[in-house]
């Protein structure tokens, strides 16, 4: 019996160790030509979670079998510092001349007719004073007239102000917002197809330096109510149509999989060509296990792996381990300190980060 079960522990930690060797596989396979490996990349910390166990299982068995996850998790721990960070020598002080950035998908500021929940425009930039940083980028930035103009949008004190539109009324507006202390010397817009999404670039003089900011919104999932119904209730998982629902989030997730892999494509390409060292800030609805987040990241830093403490996680619902927020940067900076303040204005945590160019006094 005994032999039994180890000979079924050993056929899990085999096909645990292969499954996340395909999430480490993840990161170099396009979207649009493979998408189901996306979904192992998804489920990289469940993974990992499972090889651990299993280590633990052959070791304190005295079993060789310990040596399976070992590899697996060894041949990938690198990207283990893409959710984790250890806090030890990561209290950086803040210069004069430092540069502090932050990034927030404001979620509307819950004005939209349908939210439920009061407005938050005013807590979040009473938020953004108290932070008080040098460059902010928001995404779904929402103004309408009877509740938030953009007038009172762009009256924070001591910033210029680019705001992208998507979508544009008489009496409303939706999009995204880079505000900044520096001049803004030059601003553009790099549209998507057939979405509700889009990046915005502003060309910022940080003192003799022109930097450009790239302010991201990635391709969503876009699930509706039924969707949610489906994740959250355990009674909704037992009807009869729960493999059309699993079908229906497997298509949603490839679309947006898809989409967002041809949306970074047209990012990165501007990146390449930009005549300016660059920032690149935004929501990418992507975890740091997936080839969006590894083809934005070509040639950049990223400020929680630099700077960051413990568990990195910037969206609040349903699966609260996933960092889809990022701030990146061009070698001329490195990051002295990372935060995301656990805030609850929004289905995003803020990200806020503080860089020093490389070339300053230390």
């Amino acid at each position: 019996m005994r032999r039994f079960i180890d000979r079924i522990f050993l056929l899990l930690t085999l096909l645990s160790a292969i499954l996340l060797l395909l999430a480490y596989l993840s990161i170099y396979v396009k979207p649009t030509l493979f998408w189901i490996i996306g979904l192992f990349g998804l489920a990289y910390p469940v993974l990992l979670l499972l090889n651990l166990a299993l280590f633990v299982f052959w070791v304190l068995r005295w079993k060789w079998g310990f040596v399976i996850p070992l590899i697996a998790i060894l041949l990938g721990i690198n990207h283990f510092s893409c959710f984790f960070r250890f806090p030890f020598g990561k209290d950086g002080i803040e210069g004069k001349d430092d540069v502090k950035i932050l990034t927030y998908n404001v979620n509307l500021f819950q004005l939209s007719a349908w939210e439920k929940n009061p407005p938050t425009h005013k807590q979040i930039f009473d938020f953004i004073r108290k932070e008080s940083p040098d460059i902010i980028c928001l995404q779904e930035f929402y103004v309408v007239d009877d509740k938030f103009t953009e007038k009172q949008a762009k009256s924070l004190r001591n910033y210029q102000v680019h705001i992208g539109y998507l979508v544009k009324r008489n009496n409303s507006g939706y999009g995204l917002a880079t505000y900044s202390r520096f001049p803004i010397v030059n601003q553009g817009v790099i549209k998507f197809e057939n979405t509700a999404n889009s990046c915005i670039y502003t060309d910022l003089l940080i003192d003799e330096d022109t930097v450009r900011v790239y302010n991201n919104h990635l391709q969503s999932l876009r699930l509706n109510e039924r969707n949610i119904n489906f994740l959250l209730s355990q009674e909704f998982r037992r009807e009869n149509q729960a493999m059309d629902e699993i079908r229906d989030l497997s298509f949603r997730y490839r679309d947006a999989l898809q989409k967002r892999a041809l949306q970074v494509e047209r990012v990165t390409e501007h990146i390449m060509n930009s005549p300016y060292p660059v920032i690149v800030c935004g929501d990418f609805n992507d975890s740091p296990i997936s080839y969006n987040y590894w083809q934005m990241r070509y040639n950049l830093s990223d400020a929680f792996v630099e700077a960051g403490k413990g568990v990195g996680h910037t969206y609040k619902k349903y699966f609260p381990s996933f960092r889809i927020d990022y701030i990146l940067y061009n070698p001329m900076f490195r990051a002295t300190s990372y935060h995301s303040p656990r805030i609850n204005y929004s289905d995003h945590y803020p990200v806020v980060a503080t860089l020093k160019k490389n070339n300053s006094d230390i």
